[in-house]
């Protein structure tokens, strides 16, 4: 379960799901994922390129959920 203002890194780590991250502020893409299903707002500071994100990654730790998710991390 991940709030709606909760970014979907903290809402993994919270019930023990570990995802690669460094920076938490959406600048290295460290924490970039697939997203397979939902739709997310995702406000990052450049760790995604946009072909990325047409290609339905994010980035876990700018990442608010404005659906349920599946993600392949």
């Amino acid at each position: 379960t991940c709030r709606a203002d909760e970014n979907v890194l903290d809402a993994a780590l919270a019930v023990g799901i570990r995802l690669a991250s460094s920076c938490s502020q959406g600048m290295c893409g460290t924490c970039k994922i697939p997203k397979l299903a939902g739709e997310v707002e995702m406000n990052h500071n450049g760790g995604i390129r946009p072909r990325e994100v047409a290609a339905g990654k994010i980035l876990a730790c700018c990442s608010k959920p404005l659906s349920d998710l599946s993600l392949d991390a």
